[in-house]
């Protein structure tokens, strides 16, 4: 890259920092080898129908995996390498098998389960869910001895036991690292890059059929220069507004483009190719940003007792009519007169007509 080596000559006392940070970019490049011998690997190749008419798994099943995946994601609070994880081991297991329909869900919360389990691993921390909560909350008609046995019929078709999977987060966050080092050698600390931001794009992108057979680094470089363009744009429009102490788009910023191109060219991707990744996360990103995503999502009901029934008080009882109110002036009103206590009611009346049904529909929208 033009100018990445350069330093200037009277920097003798930053050497230790410079040396650091050679030392950062070697750790970075060995990493981005190594990952470029793994990715075939770990690279899906789903070939799913439409329509279900042979009674085949279709791509909406699959995308209703996938958003049954982010709601049990959000639901226990989980981090992104879970979900990302989850979704690639199912799109594999999808391209290695043939399955039917109807273990699609058992196999959705396996692949979580195993998900779970390789964090759980990496991370050297206790798993915070286990097998019977994620097959309650996720309502796949399943037990905990099928998703067991499922866990373990992946496992040994993927072949897990070698090591865990490199994901489009790990390429995310590797190119991510990447770029921010090049941008810290150009002295452009003001391209922040915030990765939770690009994390919601890789999930959004993921969680869609149309980018599942994109390469993991086209679709890692794609989301990071993605990101880079919008922060390049903000800069220039507020320097063009005036607003505050904006100042240009420095000329070393678009270096960066250049640092892309060669790490394209390293990764053996070809225009064609990441040009049509490019469109596809946009088209992905787009549709998700009108409300268009995820048609296919599964209704959960969650069963409720009878007392949580009592302190969440429904509002079935509730209804919009007034009652009609009676004039009575005309004529002699021979009822004697009935004074009403503040706080007094009987427990029968106010749960009289409740609804005595233990199930109540719940809906997960993010």
């Amino acid at each position: 890259m033009l100018r990445s080596g350069a330093r200037h000559p009277d920097a003798d006392e930053g050497a230790s920092t410079s040396g650091g940070r050679d030392c950062r970019a070697r750790q970075l490049h060995a990493t981005l080898a190594e990952y470029l011998q793994l990715e075939h690997k770990f690279q899906p190749k789903l070939c799913l129908p439409t329509d279900g008419k042979n009674g085949e798994v279709t791509t909406g099943a699959r995308d209703g995996a996938a958003h049954v995946l982010r709601c049990l994601k959000v639901w226990f609070d989980l981090p992104a390498d879970v979900l990302i994880s989850a979704i690639n081991l199912f799109d594999r297991f999808l391209t290695k098998m043939k399955v039917r329909p109807c273990h699609v869900p058992c196999i959705t919360v396996s692949c979580m389960n195993i998900a779970m389990d390789e964090h759980a691993a990496v991370s050297k921390q206790p798993r915070s869910v286990t097998v019977e909560e994620l097959v309650s909350v996720s309502q796949s008609a399943c037990t905990a001895g099928d998703v067991a046995r499922m866990s373990r019929v992946i496992a040994d078709k993927l072949s897990l036991a070698e090591r865990c999977s490199v994901t489009a987060l790990h390429w995310l966050r590797l190119l991510r690292a990447l770029v921010t080092s090049a941008a810290a050698e150009l002295q452009l600390s003001a391209l922040a890059l915030p990765e939770s931001e690009l994390v919601n794009l890789l999930e959004i992108a993921v969680c869609d059929a149309g980018c599942v057979n994109s390469r993991t680094s086209e679709l890692a470089l794609v989301l990071v220069y993605n990101q880079l363009e919008k922060e390049l744009v903000e800069t220039s429009r507020l320097a063009a507004d005036g607003a505050g102490d904006a100042q240009a788009v420095p000329e070393e910023a678009y270096y960066l483009y250049e640092f892309a191109a060669q790490l394209q060219a390293h990764c053996h991707m070809s225009d064609a190719s990441l040009l049509s990744t490019r469109n596809l996360v946009r088209a992905v990103v787009s549709r998700y940003e009108a409300r268009q995503a995820a048609p296919q999502r599964q209704r959960l009901v969650w069963r409720l007792s009878e007392r949580t029934l009592k302190v969440l008080r429904p509002t079935d009882r509730l209804t919009s009519l007034l009652p009609t109110i009676e004039e009575q002036h005309f004529a002699v009103d021979t009822t004697p007169k009935r004074t009403r206590s503040g706080s007094e009611s009987s427990e029968s009346e106010e749960t009289s007509d409740w609804p005595r049904s233990p199930v109540l529909p719940v809906y997960c929208d993010n």
